[in-house]
């Protein structure tokens, strides 16, 4: 969930304040914010290395269209995912249904090395890290979860909230500002603190800098879902929106977008030297 949500600003795993009257009469209290976040950022530290033995596939797809909703242009691409130190590195593999040319494929090569190189480093990868949860920290600040309930769900109690912007915040920054104008709702495993899935749409206009560098239309929406693997290992496997948005010049201002991972497996990598290196001439 991290790593798409460090892609896509609209979107948060979980809120920190609960607004009044979200516990079910009669039933355990629902825990509070604080705590589930406090388990979610446990759970994904303690599966940090077990993460790590995962390979998948992801399929980007993007959609732009004009303000009638025709498209313009269809991008496609699949790429191969892993994870160094709790980072997700993602190696193209094709785009619109070619390979990658072997200069492609070069460049490619080089600029995943050069990524798998840097989240080697343990100091690198936990900034990137501390970055990712700062955002994701800024965005749900200024949200609220409301009318919560605990319900079974194949075993597992889950938590499902609705999510409204807090009225006694005041938004410092663009993540906050995005967040202020989204509503949805959310459902999160109430034993690990991950969040199942996420929906939420945008339900009134923004506009920053007079929409110079930033413009969300209502009616935007975004969905995200995690699925856990069976050693406990929680995946994003489909992260999906649509609507008009953009930020700086990096959206354009029509679009739809899906991303799927599926395909994943573990490996194992292991190095052994048996007796005496020898130089080669």
């Amino acid at each position: 969930m991290r790593r798409v949500l460090s892609s896509w600003l609209f979107l948060v795993p979980f809120v920190v304040s609960i607004h009044p009257g979200c516990a079910q009469s009669g039933a355990a209290p629902l825990p509070n914010p604080r705590e589930l976040m406090q388990r979610a950022l446990a759970n994904e530290k303690k599966l940090d290395a077990q993460r790590e033995r995962y390979k998948c596939r992801v399929t980007d797809e993007t959609v732009e269209t004009d303000s009638k909703g025709n498209v313009k242009k269809t991008t496609t691409e699949v790429k191969e995912q892993f994870f160094v130190n709790g980072i997700a590195v993602e190696r193209t593999l094709s785009k619109n249904g070619k390979d990658l040319s072997p200069d492609q494929t070069r460049k490619e090569d080089q600029r995943v090395m050069k990524e798998t190189v840097k989240y080697a480093n343990p100091a690198n990868a936990q900034k990137e890290t501390d970055k990712q949860n700062k955002q994701i920290e800024d965005f749900l600040s200024a949200m609220q979860l409301a009318n919560g309930r605990r319900e079974r769900v194949n075993g597992r109690n889950v938590l499902f909230y609705d999510i409204v912007p807090n009225p006694k915040f005041q938004a410092k920054n663009l993540n906050q500002r995005f967040a202020q104008v989204m509503q949805g709702k959310i459902s999160i495993d109430e034993e690990t603190g991950e969040v199942i899935d996420l929906n939420m749409k945008s339900v009134q206009d923004l506009k920053i800098g007079g929409g110079m560098l930033a413009n969300l239309h209502k009616g935007f929406w975004i969905q995200v879902h995690d699925r856990p693997q069976g050693d406990g290992v929680w995946l994003t496997d489909l992260a999906e929106g649509s609507g008009d948005a953009r930020a700086a010049l990096f959206f354009h201002p029509y679009f739809r977008f899906k991303e799927t991972t599926g395909g994943c497996h573990l490996y194992n990598a292991e190095a052994n030297q048996v007796g005496q290196a020898k130089p080669v001439k």
